[in-house]
């Protein structure tokens, strides 16, 4: 019999997200020939409590997490059927349970399927990788991007007036020298992530007006990572930032960067 086109995402509990250390505690699987959309979960939080010492109203929050998620994706079988749908609904969950991005699987039995990727990604009793860093993240972006020979990684820049060096993770040169700082924003801080943009902002507009000896004129950039698309705080950071002519890029939505830096950045000496 001819394999059908599945994808699944691995939903996992992150009980800090300052850390981003998460555990797998669910599968999802879409079939769409099939109109096949199912979750399974761990039937206790034996792991997460091994992991991170869950006990209390976290444990009995996660628990009714499972409960729900699963009468959830039931409600919803049958409007979720395409990787668009799919995807939209992975980007509605955040905070503290959250959905990998789908990956594709040959599937000749639904159930079956679901069946080995929950043994395989879940009930396992190895204890879950940790979420790798944002900077890491990013790296492997560019480097799958194929621009990884435009960027530049861990820029030293004096701060004027402050008389001290800091140093931005990746950069990229197109006539100006554009800094690239990620920065990972709180969910449901609007307050705490106003605070967070306005340093930022400030120190972009520091960088923007002072030349610098080695890069010349900078350019300054913040990708941002924020819990979901539809976090408040995103406008509130946004505008900020713009008063100090610093640009925002949602990590989400990185094509138009790569874009321009594919099309406009220099191509670093010791990569040619």
């Amino acid at each position: 019999m001819k394999p059908y086109k599945g994808y699944y995402s691995i939903v996992q509990y992150c009980p800090d997200l300052a850390r981003q250390e998460t555990v797998n505690i669910g599968v999802l699987l879409m079939v769409p020939d099939q109109r096949f959309l199912k979750a399974r979960m761990v039937r206790d939080n034996e792991r997460v409590r091994h992991c991170f010492g869950t006990k209390g109203s976290d444990a009995s929050a996660l628990s009714e997490f499972k409960r729900s998620f699963i009468s959830r994706v039931d409600s919803e079988s049958t409007r979720i059927g395409t990787t668009e749908s799919l995807q939209q609904f992975i980007d509605t969950r955040g905070n503290n349970f959250q959905l990998t991005d789908p990956a594709f699987v040959k599937v000749r039995s639904c159930t079956a399927v679901l069946d080995e990727l929950f043994d395989k990604l879940v009930s396992g009793k190895a204890k879950s990788p940790r979420r790798e860093s944002f900077t890491k993240t990013l790296h492997n972006r560019f480097e799958s991007a194929g621009i990884g020979d435009r960027i530049y990684t861990d820029i030293p820049i004096d701060v004027p007036i402050l008389n001290h060096e800091t140093k931005v993770p990746f950069g990229f040169q197109n006539g100006a020298f554009h800094l690239l700082q990620p920065v990972q924003f709180k969910p449901d801080k609007e307050e705490s992530n106003f605070g967070l943009a306005c340093k930022y902002s400030t120190e972009g507009k520091l960088f923007q007006e002072h030349n610098n000896k080695g890069y010349g004129p900078l350019k300054f950039n913040v990708i941002g990572r924020f819990a979901s698309k539809k976090d408040p705080s995103i406008g509130i950071v946004g505008k900020v930032l713009a008063e100090s002519d610093v640009r925002l890029h949602l990590e989400h939505d990185l094509s138009s960067l790569v874009d321009e830096i594919r099309r406009t950045g220099k191509v670093k000496a010791d990569a040619s």
